[in-house]
């Protein structure tokens, strides 16, 4: 039996109605637990000023705001423990810094270039299409843009000064999913955003198999960020599944029992604080 433990929830306001953290937070208050919502938008803090955590056990975010980002970074610097730390959020929230740490460390990723959007249409090589574009902070997969040619690289009008360029597959129409809570690791296809699904298929979404190699390879991503609470967005194509991007704390959508994995890990965590 786990003490009752005072936790904070640091999340955007958009995040409160998605299933997480909204199964975390009703399963932990099944159990007992004193459960503090903090949204970094719905009040002002002072520096200094520590009242806003204390007492807490630890504090668990949900988000990649500036203001959830800096609150973390604040309770951290005063001894805390945060789920997921600011850094790890920080270091998958930049897709460029994300796309160079996979790439250093040998997982496998699609070709992917940095660079201003004159650069990558003169320096691409046409076979290398099509190409897709993702803004270095983007979110839910806003801003993504598949290109067809140099041609059409070059009529782009970008926001931002760079872009994240990666080869772009067609697939069945699913991407596989990795979520991992701590070292573990599941597996679950769904639709793609990009890639239609054949009319008449039979569905493939919902967990699948978790392999040896797949289970490796969630644990690799999670520890190469830091990251105690994330997704790993793959691609299986014919050169083996390759990695998209890492989130940080997502919805765990088809895991079976997601809200209570995550209580138990919670539970764990504060115990081992505790013990520290």
């Amino acid at each position: 039996m786990h003490r009752h433990l005072k936790l904070g929830i640091l999340a955007e306001a958009r995040y409160l109605e998605q299933s997480q953290p909204a199964g975390l937070i009703k399963e932990l208050e099944a159990r007992g637990h004193a459960i503090t919502i903090i949204d970094p938008q719905q009040n002002f803090y002072l520096m200094g000023n520590d009242d806003w955590f204390k007492g807490q056990d630890l504090l668990i975010g949900r988000g990649r705001s500036w203001g959830l980002l800096a609150l973390l970074n604040w309770a951290e610097a005063a001894g805390k423990t945060t789920i997921n730390r600011q850094g790890a959020i920080s270091a998958v929230h930049n897709k460029a810094q994300m796309s160079i740490a996979l790439a250093s460390s040998g997982l496998p990723i699609p070709q992917t270039y940095l660079g201003a959007i004159e650069q990558l249409a003169g320096s691409i090589a046409r076979e290398a299409y099509p190409i897709i574009l993702k803004p270095i902070f983007g979110d839910n997969s806003r801003g993504l843009l598949v290109v067809n040619s140099p041609e059409e690289m070059r009529g782009i009008d970008w926001p931002e000064p760079v872009a994240l360029a990666q080869r772009y597959f067609r697939t069945d129409g699913y991407d596989l999913k990795l979520y991992g809570i701590g070292s573990d690791i599941w597996a679950v296809r769904k639709p793609s955003p990009f890639n239609k699904i054949a009319d008449g298929a039979e569905s493939k979404e919902g967990l699948t198999d978790l392999t040896p190699e797949l289970q490796d390879l969630g644990r690799r991503c999670g520890s190469l960020f830091g990251l105690e609470l994330f997704g790993v967005d793959c691609i299986e194509t014919e050169h083996g599944v390759l990695i998209i991007e890492i989130n940080d704390y997502p919805n765990y959508t088809n895991v079976p029992d997601a809200s209570s994995h995550l209580a138990d890990f919670v539970e764990r965590r504060a115990t081992e604080v505790a013990q520290s």
